[in-house]
Formats: C-alpha cells, structure tokens, sequence
C-alpha cells in the first residue's frame, strides 16, 4: 500500500525534502492504493481500493463520495463494472466492446 496524508512538500531540510517527494511519488506510481481513501484526496482523486481479496475496484472521490468506475478480480482478471451501469455503441463502424476488451 502506498498512500500519503498530503501530497504538497513543505518548506525543509533535505533529508525531509527527499522523503517526503519519494513517498509522494510512490504513492502517485501506485494511483494512491489502499483499503480506504487516501487522507490527502481531494475532488478529482482516482484511487484503488483494495479492502476486498483479490479485487481493485477503481474509485474517484468527487470531493464528498467515493464512485466506483468499475472493479477488476485480480485472480481472473474479469472486469466489472457497478451495478446500474450499462454500455451499449450505436456506431455500426465501431468494434463491438466485448471485441475491443478482449472478451
């Protein structure tokens, strides 16, 4: 898990300095992953729960709640997407979804 409590880098000596950045940029690298949102996220934040086994579910956090875009089981790599949500093309010349994610 990589997350931070803020992701500006204050005023300070070196040593700090570079601590600090380096956990800022492991936490962007691993898009702020963790059980719960990250303390530092604001509208806008992208994040990856991972509190269920074996599930990423990518969240955005819109500066009150966090919505689910979809959610991938690590163990078959199935996509899913939330509940509500469906996909559907009108375009004839478009590549059917299923066919353009590999189904």
């Amino acid at each position: 898990m990589s997350q931070v409590s803020q992701v500006t880098l204050d005023n300070q000596g070196f040593p700090s300095f570079r601590s600090n950045l380096n956990a800022t940029i492991n936490a962007l690298n691993s898009n702020h992953i963790g059980s719960s949102r990250p303390s530092s996220a604001v509208a806008g934040t992208i994040w990856i729960d991972s509190s269920v086994t074996d599930t990423y579910s990518i969240k955005v956090f819109d500066g009150t709640d966090d919505l689910e875009l979809f959610s991938i089981n690590t163990s078959t790599n199935a996509i899913t997407l939330p509940s509500g949500v469906s996909v559907s093309e009108t375009d004839p010349n478009s590549i059917p979804f299923a066919v353009a994610l590999g189904s």
